[in-house]
């Protein structure tokens, strides 16, 4: 397997030295500002490697609307780049990849948009873009990402079977995290100061445990209308809220089968939990919390 070096003599681009390499080939990329680049398909297993966030960039033009990294090939591993000036960012369409240690920033769109399957996201930060994370495929891995002042969502999960671990959604224009699919694992989050809702579930059979919503301008955690059989468990929800249409945790009425459980609500506006239409089958039990409506849903 070798090793290619950008710049140089034999690859003035990074285009240059992906079009050379060999399956499974790395690719280190030196400090400085960088056209964008493709992986095809039939480049598999590339391992592409810049000198860290801030120090390699990918830099273009949002106008254009180009993306700045679109990767085809399956197995590839992306570590060590700030990508800024596109429409998106990064294009993962790809599965089976890595993507580390990157930075999003100031993308028109998408600061990464995934399309494909079995791909893990680590430790990337999506900064003032339209939407930090775009997520639209299944059984992917996003660990220890944040997503910071984007215009609208934070994470975007329309996928199905994603696991969401130790990520931080924070002062975006619109929810935390959109759960727009089924069975996400979404444990141990913080969604804080976001312009819309904490966490806003549209589907079914999602579990949101041990995370922590604070602050939000909407609900701290909203199950929408239809939603069914989500699980909400040793949660941490406060001051989220604005009047008497949010609160720490809603229940829309027509949520069926959820189970709210064991969460902790305080300080919201204008009540901890708010079962809309009443309890139905949905099942609340040991959430220690000030008040509810109706009353008597609080430990």
């Amino acid at each position: 397997m070798a090793i290619h070096v950008v710049p140089s003599d034999a690859f003035p681009s990074i285009q240059d030295a992906v079009d050379f390499a060999s399956n499974g080939d790395s690719i280190q990329v030196l400090a400085g500002t960088f056209d964008g680049f493709n992986v095809p398909f039939a480049k598999t297993n590339l391992k592409i490697f810049g000198c860290g966030i801030g120090k390699t960039i990918i830099a273009g033009l949002p106008g254009m609307g180009s993306t700045g990294i679109l990767i085809d090939g399956n197995g590839t591993i992306l570590q060590g780049f700030t990508v800024q000036g596109f429409s998106d960012g990064i294009n993962l369409s790809s599965n089976n990849s890595i993507t580390k240690q990157i930075e999003v920033i100031l993308n028109r769109t998408c600061g990464i948009l995934v399309g494909a399957d079995n791909n893990a996201l680590i430790e990337i930060s999506a900064i003032f873009n339209e939407v930090g994370f775009d997520i639209n495929s299944s059984d992917n891995l996003i660990l220890r990402c944040k997503a910071e002042q984007n215009l609208t969502e934070g994470f975007c999960l329309a996928g199905r079977e994603n696991c969401i671990l130790d990520n931080s959604s924070k002062e975006n224009g619109g929810d935390g995290f959109l759960i727009d699919n089924d069975e996400m694992k979404v444990f141990n989050n913080k969604s804080i100061k976001n312009n819309a809702n904490g966490i806003n579930i549209d589907l079914d059979q999602n579990f949101l445990i041990t995370n922590l919503i604070c602050d939000n301008s909407e609900n701290g955690i909203f199950i929408q209308t239809g939603a069914e059989q989500n699980v909400l468990d040793s949660n941490i929800v406060r001051n989220n809220g604005n009047d008497d249409t949010t609160a720490g945790i809603f229940v829309e009425n027509g949520a069926t089968e959820n189970v709210i459980h064991f969460n902790k609500a305080k300080n919201n506006i204008i009540v901890d939990i708010n079962a809309q239409g009443g309890i139905g089958t949905n099942i609340y039990d040991g959430n220690k919390c000030e008040n509810s409506s109706p009353p008597n849903l609080c430990t």
